[in-house]
């Protein structure tokens, strides 16, 4: 019996050995190569999943001790804590989102393993709470993934409704398991997880809508200094509105688009060049929109105009009233937004539409006339069809994207139609140019990165997945 209580505490002493053999000098890391220095990043990153692992199972056993039906007799009630989420906080010295991460972690692996035993202390027959989450919870315990990607795909998914079984949810969170072992991060999951809890269920999303509606607010707050500070919560469609406003002040200041029109490219090195802030600019951009409209000032905001927002539906999905749109034109790394098929509706009457027609390969008929530069209508369809910058590792939205052409026109003859252009980031789209990176694009509507020799001997194609979330809606439009 001893043994058995010993030997955890025995395998944690010989880690810590082991750890504190670990280089611990700048100049240990500066002397490596650079693909002996990533391999060490490779081997680091695992062995932050197997502590994260440990660490929510210490975290769920607390939580376990410290259970309500304990009462004072908890372990964190013992030892002067009202909760355990209190007792982790001072024992650690975690914040208090990272001790959140490791109890929900803990709690979710404790479920799993307690699923048909009898409490103790209750009598009841223990029953997962997350049935849904099984595959996760396997997953974090072996240390394959961390426990931030389990927090976000639970967070993401929700919990079963009456329009929502937990046999949907457990297929949604195999599919989210598998992306984080192929390397997707705890942000982008947590937003995978919000689209397929959105496609499931549909009908939430007018609901989900309506309530984030309902939480929109203002108000002004007078700072001791004298400063006045704006508060201001949007709902989604507010937000992409603002957003697009706050691209056009501060983009060039970002390092935004360098090709725009001609017209533009003066006013897009005075906002770069001036010694304003970012948030200085934006600040006093808003308040031209306040005294003097859309069309205030153009030496401050990039574009003239009423804002614009994208939304995008699959037309057979809206011809059914039985589907939902994509909210776009935001920038820096936040997510495209579902709205609902009422809202796609209302913007139809509202606003401008284009009709987009794709084949089965994602390939649009291009009636566009041929030109040197990228039109307005053909970034629209370039930013529907790929969502974003299309390097892999890149998560630049489309309003920070240059069109790239995929058969260069000098050198391949290449033209500025649909079919031959490409999304990409300023710094990719400069790096691909300078660094002689190429992209190839099959009948089938893949595209492939294809590295130089400099990088890759083999030139092995990388492959490069449309980042668009209006083009996965078509895609399970149709397989339906």
């Amino acid at each position: 019996m001893d043994d058995i209580v010993t030997q955890p505490l025995e395998h944690y002493g010989a880690a810590a050995i082991a750890l504190s053999m670990l280089p611990t000098a700048v100049d240990d890391y500066r002397a490596v190569d650079d693909e002996t220095l990533l391999l060490i990043n490779d081997e680091c990153t695992a062995l932050e999943k197997r502590l994260g692992a440990a660490r929510a199972l210490i975290a769920g056993e607390i939580a376990h001790r410290s259970r309500a039906a304990l009462g004072q007799d908890g372990l964190a009630q013992r030892n002067g804590h009202r909760t355990p989420q209190g007792f982790m906080k001072h024992t650690t010295g975690a914040t208090k989102q990272q001790v959140g991460t490791a109890l929900d972690a803990g709690a979710l692996l404790a479920e799993m393993a307690d699923e048909g035993r009898v409490d103790a202390i209750t009598g009841e027959v223990q029953v997962p709470a997350h049935p849904w989450m099984r595959s996760v919870a396997r997953a974090v315990a072996a240390g394959t993934i961390s426990i931030s990607a389990s927090q976000s795909i639970r967070s993401g998914l929700g919990e079963p409704t009456s329009a929502v079984s937990a046999e949907q949810l457990e297929v949604a969170a195999d599919t989210l398991a598998r992306e984080a072992l192929a390397g997707v991060d705890a942000d982008r999951l947590f937003r995978r997880a919000r689209e397929l809890r959105d496609e499931i269920d549909v009908a939430g999303v007018k609901l989900r809508e309506d309530e984030l509606r309902r939480q929109r607010n203002l108000w002004l707050t007078d700072l001791p200094n004298g400063m006045t500070k704006l508060t201001w919560v949007m709902d989604p469609e507010t937000g992409a509105l603002a957003r697009e406003i706050f691209d056009r002040m501060v983009s060039p200041k970002h390092g935004g688009v360098r090709f725009v029109r001609a017209d533009q490219v003066e006013r897009a090195k005075a906002i770069e060049a001036d010694e304003r802030t970012a948030g200085q600019l934006a600040s006093d951009g808003f308040l031209q929109l306040m005294l003097q409209g859309a069309d205030a000032d153009t030496s401050v905001m990039l574009g003239s105009g009423a804002p614009v927002i994208r939304i995008t539906v699959a037309e057979e999905a809206l011809a059914s009233g039985d589907s939902l749109g994509r909210i776009d034109g935001q920038v820096g790394a936040t997510a495209v937004d579902t709205v609902s098929i009422e809202t796609v509706e209302r913007q139809l009457c509202n606003g401008v539409s284009i009709r987009m027609g794709f084949d089965p390969a994602a390939n649009l008929l291009d009636l566009e006339r041929e030109q040197r530069l990228f039109s307005r209508r053909q970034r629209e369809v370039l930013a529907v069809k790929f969502g974003g910058c299309m390097d892999p590792a890149c998560e630049r939205p489309p309003s920070w994207c240059e069109a790239h052409h995929v058969k260069h026109v000098a050198r391949d003859g290449g033209k500025t139609e649909v079919r031959n252009g490409i999304l990409l980031c300023r710094w990719h789209h400069l790096k691909y140019h300078n660094e002689g990176w190429e992209i190839r694009h099959d009948s089938a509507g893949r595209y492939w990165l294809i590295p130089p020799q400099s990088v890759d001997v083999s030139q092995t194609p990388r492959p490069m997945p449309l980042k668009s979330a209006a083009m996965r809606d078509l895609e399970r439009v149709r397989g339906q």
